[in-house]
């Protein structure tokens, strides 16, 4: 056991509920979450405010080696985080910053000094962390590996609902394209593809309420715990 407790390790693709489930398990269980995709997000947003061209090896990595992230716990049980003292919010939001953090997730050797900062977070346990490559490349190690999976098309109507209820009017078969076009990227990329672990309990949320999906996920914890 680690000194606060497990590392639970939740991966899949967009639109599968992973960070609104995860932030409940982490709650119930009193650990805390962290989204990894915010650490790319935040490492897009540095290159593309200095104006670096994504596709620059070098310079990119040089912007990994320079982040400096300091996390405060929230009472949602999410980790806020900070870039070099600062808390960037909606600036990670950018649709600019969305399409620069595709193109530096490429870059391994960059996706190596994250994965680093990553391990920092979490290895003292006690924290539910998501994203695409966690059970497989940041935590192998992990006490409990999650994959939720989802068919586009549904996970399509999800986004297609979320940004209706923000006030939109999304086209569902864009969506459903930009979806199958992230997955095709994200598990064809040569550094670190999104797949499940070997060792992860696959959960399919197509069918699923989130309710029953944390409950699911509980009870793969519970059963490591017993």
């Amino acid at each position: 056991m680690r000194a606060k407790g497990l590392v639970v390790a939740m991966d899949g693709p967009a639109g599968t509920g992973k960070t609104s489930v995860g932030k409940a398990v982490a709650a119930q269980l009193g650990y805390s979450f962290l989204s990894t995709g915010e650490m790319y997000r935040a490492l897009a947003y540095k290159v593309f405010a200095k104006n670096i061209v994504p596709e620059d090896h070098d310079a990119v990595l040089a912007a990994a080696h320079a982040l400096r992230f300091t996390f405060v716990r929230q009472p949602d049980a999410s980790l806020k985080m900070f870039v070099d003292g600062e808390f960037l919010g909606a600036k990670l939001r950018l649709e600019e910053v969305g399409n620069v953090a595709s193109r530096v997730s490429t870059n391994a050797e960059a996706r190596r000094v994250l994965t680093e900062k990553m391990r920092e977070v979490g290895q003292e346990g006690g924290v539910v962390m998501e994203g695409r490559d966690v059970g497989t490349v940041v935590f192998p190690d992990a006490e409990v590996k999650i994959y939720l999976d989802a068919s586009a098309k549904e996970r399509a109507n999800r986004r297609v609902k979320q940004l209706q209820e923000a006030g939109e009017h999304p086209d569902y078969n864009e969506v459903l394209r930009l979806i199958e076009e992230r997955d095709y990227r994200d598990s064809h990329r040569a550094a670190s593809p999104l797949k499940p672990a070997q060792d992860a309990a696959v959960i399919d949320t197509s069918e699923l309420t989130m309710q029953q999906v944390i409950d699911a996920v509980l009870e793969k914890i519970k059963r490591y715990d017993s």
